[in-house]
């Protein structure tokens, strides 16, 4: 198997998540269950990453990242990723400016989506996964309509996950709320899936809070990094 190199650290909650699955997924598919997948992580400084975002140009994202995944490259790493959805709406400038083959987040959930043959969907996410063209686009190609919650609901996601989420914090409130914003626009848009465009969303809600199809993005992408390195 090829060898791993993780963009971590955003967030590192998400990262331990990533490193689990790959693991017990290469278990799995395995012959001999002692047998991991070699796995090299970078991990971030998150609030030096967020402050580019918010305050950089965003050639300054993309040289940041591209930087990290080069380091990982020159350290053996075959095979890239992303550990969060919000660095992929720079995915393409990354691609760029690294040798590194990438296995995109986005893509392997256009894919998920397409074989359960979903119709129209909720992204959930940070306001710049939400606002930007990369789901949108790759799940026209596959025939999906996106919809992204309101202005306010948008906001609220945001700070969640960057003020609560990130730090592994849950809360009933938080849990109820994402329910019900989930079943409001199962009502308003009939929606038939929801994509947990964050990382982090599976720790307040998970197939068996709805009836349609919830789709966890960190083990969609991890299982498609694995059938990348094999």
């Amino acid at each position: 198997m090829k060898k791993i190199g993780l963009v971590g650290g955003t967030t590192p909650e998400s990262t331990k998540v990533y490193y689990d699955l790959l693991i017990r997924g290469a278990r799995k598919e395995g012959d001999d269950p002692l047998r991991n997948p070699v796995i090299l992580i970078y991990s971030v400084d998150l609030a030096e990453l967020v402050e580019i975002q918010r305050s950089g140009e965003r050639s300054d994202v993309v040289d940041y990242v591209a930087d990290i995944l080069e380091r990982l490259r020159v350290a053996g790493a075959e095979i890239g990723a992303l550990t969060a959805n919000t660095p992929h709406a720079y995915l393409e400038e990354i691609r760029a400016r690294t040798t590194l083959s990438l296995v995109s987040i986005v893509t392997a959930t256009r894919d998920a989506a397409s074989e359960r043959r979903v119709e129209r969907a909720l992204l959930l996410g940070t306001s710049t996964t939400m606002a930007a063209p990369m789901y949108p686009r790759e799940l026209a190609e596959a025939g999906i309509e996106l919809v992204v919650p309101n202005a306010e609901d948008r906001q609220f996601l945001d700070d969640t996950i960057y003020g609560e989420l990130a730090l592994g914090k849950v809360t009933p409130q938080v849990r109820n709320r994402v329910r019900d914003m989930c079943k409001r626009h199962m009502d308003q848009d009939r929606i038939d899936a929801v994509i947990l465009g964050c990382t982090e969303l599976p720790l307040v809600i998970t197939n068996q809070d709805l009836p349609i199809h919830v789709l966890d993005t960190a083990k969609i992408h991890a299982k498609a990094i694995l059938a990348a390195a094999s």
